[in-house]
């Protein structure tokens, strides 16, 4: 592989995403200069890196497009984030992306005053169709080089829209896993946003359920109890036996961000059925899925059932330490760079 000097875009100074890839980039032999993605492009690199985003990206389109095209150094984009409703005709969708991508343009444009708090407010709404209108107009701009995504459902939806996307399944940092031999003494954690009312009445019925058989269950929700990052979040993993996973929309992904940060710690991830975004994840072997009405019956058994639990466990620790790390796929999307692009 090419050595490279990397700039590699952040969405805070202390984007702990971006550390991870770092971490792992520099493990890879290249030279990674991080900077934060509203700020100028740093000079002398020959590749940029972003992922997700959770800002607006076509902000770094525009830093790129002021470098000359002879000496502008190759893009690479990593979506983590989702996509709108597949089942709106992309007749209909295409251009809802592209209205939303230039709102989210002015948004960012506008001084305060009226007509930039008219921006501001409609910016607030619609991210999934602003993230496919950014990464659809960069690459047709000519300034993203290769588009990466996360999930194949999503990587075939850019496809079907002409824009050329390689799949890479996100994996497991080292930095996010440790064996810090504690009791597991809670039984179920559940971490995130809980964004819907449909997630947040299951949960509450979940939760409901599993205290009335005797389990206890650790919410980090920002509201009860602080969100986890960092050590904090391996130190309640490794308390953990159990890591729930609730979806929050029909084609959402957000069980690889779960089951990647869970699997490293050995809890096991006992999730709502997903659509198939990957083949690596084996149900029953790396993970237990059960629809909505079953899942405290299963979340009890594999309670009560330890050695079951383990097992699987371990299995899932294998994949994301051997096979599905953070450092394969970012060595699997350097390679593609050589290529020119995705195929």
């Amino acid at each position: 592989m090419l050595f490279l000097r990397i700039a590699l875009a952040g969405w805070a100074p202390d984007d702990g995403i971006a550390q991870a890839i770092r971490c792992e980039l520099e493990s890879l032999g290249h030279e990674v200069t991080q900077f934060v993605f509203d700020a100028p492009v740093p000079k002398g690199v020959d590749l940029v890196f972003s992922f997700a985003p959770y800002g607006p990206l076509l902000i770094l389109a525009n830093h790129l497009g002021e470098i000359p095209e002879q000496n502008r150094p190759f893009w690479i984009h990593w979506d983590t984030e989702g996509i709108p409703d597949p089942r709106i005709p992309w007749a209909i969708a295409g251009q809802l992306c592209q209205v939303r991508s230039w709102i989210g343009m002015k948004a960012t444009e506008h001084k305060p005053g009226r007509v930039g708090s008219v921006f501001e407010a409609l910016n607030k709404t619609g991210h999934r169709f602003r993230y496919v209108g950014d990464n659809i107009h960069a690459y047709r701009c000519g300034r993203l080089k290769l588009l990466v995504n996360f999930s194949e459902i999503y990587s075939h939806y850019y496809r079907s829209a002409g824009i050329p996307a390689l799949t890479v399944p996100w994996g497991t940092s080292k930095l996010w896993y440790e064996d810090l031999e504690m009791e597991r003494d809670i039984d179920v954690l559940w971490m995130g946003k809980r964004r819907t009312k449909r997630r947040n009445n299951l949960l509450e019925s979940i939760r409901s359920r599993l205290e009335s058989y005797g389990a206890s269950m650790y919410i980090a929700d920002g509201i009860e109890t602080p969100f986890i990052f960092g050590e904090a979040r391996t130190i309640l993993l490794n308390r953990a036996k159990i890591t729930l996973n609730l979806g929050w929309h029909r084609h959402d992904n957000v069980f690889s961000s779960r089951f990647h940060m869970a699997a490293g710690n050995k809890s096991l991830v006992i999730s709502e059925p997903f659509q198939p975004h990957y083949y690596q994840y084996m149900e029953d072997v790396h993970f237990v899925a059960a629809p909505r009405d079953e899942l405290v019956s299963r979340i009890l058994y594999y309670i009560r059932h330890s050695e079951e639990r383990m097992l699987i466990a371990e299995n899932a620790y294998q994949l994301v330490t051997t096979k599905m790390t953070l450092r394969n796929s970012l060595a699997t999307i350097m390679e593609a760079t050589q290529y020119g692009g995705a195929t």
